[in-house]
């Protein structure tokens, strides 16, 4: 993340898009203080997708097993899961 305060913000605001368009995150200040961020739509778009996963408990449960799964050996091939779904 970079830092930079609201008044350089506004004289590159044409520029920020191509800027955060490569996943950097600028924090506009005003008075030193964080007031807001700008970043690329994808990169919102994709924080907004795990704050939904993580907000589900149903999702979560089932994310968990699946992680406690694999760490315990409980898994199959990719041939195996088409062959078990008849593909």
């Amino acid at each position: 993340m970079q830092k930079i305060p609201i008044t350089e913000a506004r004289n590159k605001f044409m520029r920020l898009p191509d800027q955060a368009a490569k996943d950097q995150i600028f924090v506009v200040t005003r008075r030193n203080k964080e007031v807001m961020a700008v970043m690329s739509w994808e990169l919102y778009e994709g924080l907004l997708e795990t704050l939904e996963v993580l907000s589900d408990p149903k999702l979560m449960n089932h994310l968990k097993k699946g992680i406690e799964d694999v760490k315990t050996g409980r898994t199959r091939s990719l041939s195996e899961a088409f062959e078990r779904l008849g593909l």
